[in-house]
């Protein structure tokens, strides 16, 4: 059974969740998505992609997954895109962003995509079984919207992209899932764009500080997983992958980035009370071992002065800050000192 920490990107926080999708449905952050992620795109400028290929806006957490929800909406239908399923949250299950795309090579089909940003790949099931199922989805969904009756030739070419932020063994890497023709006896087979109709792709992003040799995990690293504060990202995405964000996505990586702070510091809260409520030493350690993999690996989005400032704001006691972040005693002091902080 998924937990809230499965469910959100950031553990226990939906604000983090939903600025970061947002930000995720940008054409400028899905041009690069579809570069790396979808064939059809791989030949084409990220200009292109942004500003050509993508149709209308993404939507956003709005368009129901469960059957008799997915279409469920006002007509006219065919031109928009609805982006639901019971959970222990919300009460809804949504695919997180889902747009059109036109394809370089002209088709007058054009594709559906589906972007999923998971915080953990461990879940109770294997994680590209839901991403089969939201393919499925996709594609079932058409009837009565993109063609009725029988008429299946209209079919549109759907994928499903999961960007998954707790890989496993922390490794990174693009897996791509397809329908594929094999001929076991005689020679009769079918065009491959009647059958190749539907692709999952999971997209796992390392927290180690490496170059995977791949510029979208670079990116989504950058976005997710680095130690920069919001200027130090914003920088990165300019300098390095000619992203320029407006005020209202400066915003969000703002947010983003101060949130972060804050589950770090929740997750060590969790931990030191954890090792307070036990007495013992192995209860102190494990509960403080908790807390650093609840919070700080999760948190790492603020630079290590920041965090050091908000725990001392929240008045957590010197060992635990020294531990957490690395610094020494005499470091931590002067920080204090320089903000007019107890220590």
């Amino acid at each position: 059974m998924e937990t809230l920490e499965d469910l959100y990107l950031a553990g226990r926080n939906p604000e983090y969740d939903a600025n970061a999708k947002k930000l995720l449905a940008s054409r400028k952050i899905l041009a690069w998505i579809l570069k790396y992620c979808v064939p059809e795109f791989e030949d084409s400028t990220i200009e292109d992609i942004r500003d050509i290929y993508i149709q209308g806006t993404p939507e956003v957490a709005s368009v129901p997954v469960m059957p008799d929800k997915t279409n469920a909406r006002p007509f006219p239908r065919i031109l928009g895109e609805n982006t639901e399923d019971k959970t222990l949250t919300e009460g809804t299950v949504t695919f997180d962003i889902r747009f059109r795309a036109s394809t370089p090579d002209g088709s007058a089909l054009g594709l559906i995509i589906n972007v999923e940003a998971q915080h953990s790949a461990s879940v109770s099931y294997p994680l590209v079984t839901r991403a089969l199922y939201y393919v499925s989805r996709l594609i079932s969904s058409q009837h009565d919207v993109d063609f009725d009756k029988s008429h299946y030739e209209k079919i549109r070419k759907v994928y499903s992209i999961w960007l998954c932020m707790d890989p496993p063994g922390d490794e990174s890497g693009i897996t791509q899932y397809r329908v594929q023709e094999n001929l076991k006896y005689g020679m009769i087979g079918e065009e491959e764009k009647h059958y190749d109709l539907a692709q999952a792709v999971m997209v796992y992003i390392s927290s180690k500080k490496r170059d995977p040799g791949n510029r979208l995990l670079r990116l989504l690293y950058e976005l997710f997983k680095s130690d920069d504060n919001a200027a130090g990202k914003m920088k990165t995405l300019e300098n390095d992958y000619q992203i320029k964000l407006n005020e209202s996505e400066e915003g969000m990586v703002d947010i983003m980035c101060n949130l972060s702070v804050g589950i770090a510091k929740a997750g060590v809260d969790k931990g030191y009370l954890l090792g307070r409520q036990d007495g013992r030493i192995e209860g102190r350690k494990e509960g403080r071992q908790e807390g650093v993999r609840d919070g700080v690996r999760l948190g790492k989005a603020e630079n290590q002065r920041e965090i050091t400032v908000r725990m001392l704001e929240n008045h957590m006691p010197l060992e635990i800050i020294v531990r957490i972040t690395g610094q020494s005693e005499d470091d931590i002091k002067r920080i204090a000192e320089e903000e007019s902080l107890p220590c």
